[in-house]
């Protein structure tokens, strides 16, 4: 847009808005496609009624600024964000923004939700253009239209995050966002601050199933919002609640019969009130009738939840809900969590709470590969380090990603020398910049790695930091209760004046607590795949007993209040503490949204390339795809 295009949408933006019911809107305009919808033709809100109230609280007329959208999967948020926005664009236009995890995933829905909308819904014709190549205003990631325009992006494209003003910001599935955007900090906030010049005309939609206890974004959104639950009458007794899984012990919730093999043959729900029997197909009726119940109805940020109990009949049932679950309570059972943890997000919409039971070393060092230290055996993908700094050394682990995160140490040891002194950081530098062997056999290279500022040497780390960032940076752990993986960077070199110098060294406080429950439950598990970690064989045995040197005690405080607190069972804890640091350093280089299948693709590629080139050329002039040396 030109200079002047924006003034004209600013002026356009500042006067009042039509007085519209999003609600109504929608199901008079919003068709859906039959390229991307199951149910396509005319919109009905009467099919998931629980969106209503979210509508309402979206239409211009409503002074809500912030709404949070804590739900399962197979509910309908993604729609509400569409509709949002072909209303803006339909009657009360200004610049809008819809922000996904990742770039690709914001041009996958561009091109297979938005763009077969317009073609769909005629009171979008003439108005929003499809894409455009010869046209930058309508191209995949932005649309324009008079008095306004739409802007798809990924979290992880931080420019994206720091250009023009938005009225109109829509955060999806946004505990998928990284946590860094390129060293500036959480992308959820910079996203945010490009409401500011709308004021209270401005309006903010999130949505998201949420992650981890203490790591979810969303979830720390739920807990500062208005907390509404939509309560549903029983279809005898008339009394509202709110649909819960709870346990088969209990009185209320959902039930099921099991025949002789395991297999469940019936389910049904068990009102709290009346405790009758509620079949699913009476679902339809209770939702139609009802209503959100907020816990803080003072509050301006408007915040819902619903699980995946409420997915309207034909989508996704409740059969379907307690085999999956089922079958992720087995896997537990054998010790893989990582289905149940699925499960509990994206089917109950809550978080997972990580247990810390201490693993036994011996069993761990039993376990041990033949794969060679410093290469990085088939399924490791991503390659990252975390650096413990002590008086006399640094404690060194490199360890690659994969998906689902699982992992695999290819390194460990101790760099002996004083932190001080220049001689140990050239000896970590060679670590740093070294290649590592692939079983593909292309060669990968450290993409980030975390070093802790703890103890006496703060500034040495800052020192080694600064002149290699952002593939290096510093760390600082906090054990307090809720904090993130990996905060927003605080500058910490300042001048004479004491003004923050521009590309001084940042500093991430990490979440120690909740990074150690996630990795003492990943070496309770039995079997390779989702989050499993494997070992070389030729790690020593103290390495192993480091490792599960701590235990997270149960105790309460001085008021009685439940508390959790790790403790260490033995005096050193260092590779712990560095597998704590690998795995921030992984969180920052993208662990949650990398492409695995196109990088999967890119080693496959690679090996059957040199596969073909082994009788023609020496293996020592392997040359490797340009990915394959992204920092």
């Amino acid at each position: 847009m030109t200079n002047t295009s924006h003034i004209k949408a600013f002026a356009k933006g500042i006067k009042p808005d039509p007085y519209i019911d999003l609600v109504k809107w929608s199901d008079t305009y919003r068709r859906l496609p039959k390229e991307s919808s199951v149910e396509p033709g005319k919109y009905r809100s009467s099919r998931t009624p629980y969106v209503k109230e979210i509508l309402v609280e979206l239409s211009p007329q409503s002074s809500t600024e912030e709404v949070v959208f804590v739900k399962g999967t197979q509910i309908g948020a993604t729609e509400i964000g569409n509709c949002f926005l072909f209303a803006i664009a339909h009657r009360y236009p200004g610049p809008a923004m819809q922000v996904f995890p990742t770039e690709q995933m914001a041009m996958r829905h561009s091109k297979k939700k938005i763009a077969s909308s317009i073609r769909s819904m005629p009171c979008l014709k003439g108005v929003v253009k499809e894409a455009n190549k010869k046209s930058s205003g309508n191209t995949m990631l932005l649309k324009e239209f008079p008095g306004g325009s739409w802007t798809f992006s990924g979290s992880n494209s931080p420019a994206s995050a720091r250009s023009d003003s938005i009225r109109y910001m829509i955060l999806d599935d946004y505990d998928g966002f990284i946590q860094d955007a390129g060293s500036e900090g959480s992308p959820g906030d910079l996203f945010r601050r490009r409401t500011d010049a709308f004021g209270s005309k401005r309006k903010i939609y999130i949505n998201s199933t949420p992650t981890i206890a203490g790591v979810s974004q969303v979830e720390k959104e739920w807990q500062e919002s208005s907390q509404g639950t939509y309560h549903v009458p029983c279809p005898f007794c008339g009394e509202k609640q709110f649909l819960k899984f709870g346990n088969q012990d209990a009185d209320f919730g959902i039930k099921f019969t099991r025949d002789k093999d395991g297999q469940i043959i019936d389910v049904w729900y068990v009102c709290e009130h009346c405790h009758k029997r509620i079949d699913e197909w009476q679902k339809t009726d209770m939702m139609a009738n009802g209503e959100y119940i907020h816990k803080y109805p003072d509050r301006k940020k408007r915040g819902f939840k619903i699980n995946s109990l409420y997915s309207p009949v034909g989508w996704l049932s409740w059969h379907r809900i307690m085999t999956e679950f089922l079958q992720a309570k087995a896997k537990a059972k054998k010790g893989n969590k990582e289905s149940l943890k699925v499960w509990v997000n994206t089917r109950a919409a809550e978080v997972w709470e990580e247990d810390g039971d201490q693993p036994e070393w011996t069993k761990l060092s039993a376990r041990a590969e033949p794969y060679k230290v410093l290469t990085v055996p088939d399924g490791g993908m991503m390659l990252v380090a975390g650096v413990d700094t002590q008086d006399d050394r640094l404690e060194v682990l490199i360890e690659a990603f994969g998906r689902q995160e699982e992992s695999w140490v290819i390194y460990y040891s101790a760099l002996y020398g004083d932190p001080d002194q220049p001689e140990v950081w050239l000896r970590l530098d060679e670590l740093l910049t070294r290649t590592y062997i692939h079983d593909s056999g292309s060669q990968m290279r450290i993409e980030s790695m975390a070093i802790d500022t703890g103890g006496h040497k703060t500034q040495a780390v800052y020192n080694y930091c600064r002149k290699r960032a952002p593939v290096v940076f510093a760390i600082k752990g906090a054990s307090t209760a809720g904090a993130p993986v990996l905060s927003i960077p605080k500058k910490q070199d300042v001048d004479y004046l004491g003004q923050k110098i521009k590309g001084g060294v940042g500093l991430y406080h990490i979440g120690t607590d909740v990074v150690k429950g996630t990795i003492y439950n990943r070496l309770g598990l039995e079997v390779s795949g989702p989050g499993y970690c494997h070992f070389p064989i030729g790690l020593s045995d103290e390495f192993y007993r480091m490792l599960t040197a701590e235990k997270l005690i149960t105790g309460h405080d001085t008021k009685g209040f439940k508390t959790q607190k790790w403790v260490k069972t033995r005096e050193r804890n260092e590779a712990l503490d560095c597998k704590v640091y690998a795995y921030v350093a992984a969180i920052k280089a993208g662990l949650s949204y990398r492409n695995w299948d196109e990088a999967q693709t890119m080693f496959n590629g690679y090996k059957q390339k040199q596969q073909t080139k082994q009788t023609s050329q020496p293996a020592n002039n392997r040359q490797r795809p340009a990915w394959f040396n992204r920092r």
